[in-house]
């Protein structure tokens, strides 16, 4: 089997478990995401598991005036999903949860195991099937996260599914490398997540960011996997739980660009 789909399967196992803990009365409850409670969280979940299932986009307008912080088009297409099943119970949504995994995880099991095939993914947007999960992997894991934090329950298990997360995260390197730390040819970052990531990003005559063979490098910044994460996606992260050698200008840099998630 596709390690990603693997991946899935524990991401989206452990969101499920961790829905199931949700009493009904902390479905109302505010998550720290602009705009959405604990339930539009699940909700969210939900409605893009049965949209890449092969369900269409529910036809519904939202009352936008009420809604600003759905301010671009990624947020407002994801907002309709969110606003179509504002009212359901929470017996419902999860209901719903439960069925759109497990549909997805026949279709995905079922299915190609080859990353590169091409998918219909979120959006009606054809992607390789490598990226839906990398992007599906990352979007159930740090929302599984989002509710333990607005519930104050302990962080989820740091699994397949939130590696694959920092490896996404990872692939933005080369980018803050160049335009946020504004390194040139012949600078080199080594940035380690123990266990996880142990990337050597230089740039290349073209001026882009680009992985490199092991060498000097000016910056080398070493961060824990929770740590990263929840730097990596503006979850309460911390620059100061990063261990920096070298140019602390530029490391500092580095740690302020580092947020990827939407």
């Amino acid at each position: 089997m596709n390690p990603l789909v693997t991946a899935w399967l524990q991401a989206s196992d452990a969101f499920a478990q961790t829905v199931a803990q949700i009493p009904d009365s902390d479905f109302d409850r505010p998550s720290l995401l602009p705009g959405w409670t604990v339930g539009d969280i699940v909700a969210h979940t939900a409605a893009l598991e049965v949209e890449l299932s092969g369900e269409p986009l529910p036809a519904h307008e939202p009352d936008w005036e009420a809604l600003p912080h759905a301010d671009d088009l990624f947020s407002r297409y994801t907002e309709i999903g969110v606003d179509y099943r504002r009212g359901w119970t929470p017996s419902e949504v999860r209901a719903e949860l439960a069925e759109a995994f497990a549909t997805r995880a026949e279709q995905l099991t079922s299915g190609p195991q080859d990353a590169g095939v091409r998918v219909m993914g979120v959006g009606g947007i054809e992607r390789s099937l490598g990226r839906v999960l990398r992007m599906r992997c990352f979007d159930i894991f740090l929302h599984d996260l989002d509710i333990r934090d607005a519930l104050e329950m302990p962080v989820p298990e740091l699994g397949d599914g939130a590696r694959v997360t920092a490896g996404l995260m990872a692939d933005s390197f080369g980018y803050v490398w160049v335009k946020r730390a504004g390194a040139v040819p012949g600078d080199v970052l080594h940035f380690v997540v123990p266990d996880w990531i142990d990337a050597w990003v230089g740039v290349g005559e073209d001026g882009r960011g680009a992985l490199v063979e092991p060498s000097a490098a000016q910056v080398t910044i070493t961060m824990q996997p929770l740590d990263f994460v929840r730097l990596g996606s503006g979850r309460r992260g911390d620059p100061g739980t990063a261990t920096i050698e070298g140019d602390e200008a530029r490391a500092a840099a580095v740690l302020a660009g580092l947020n990827v998630a939407p």
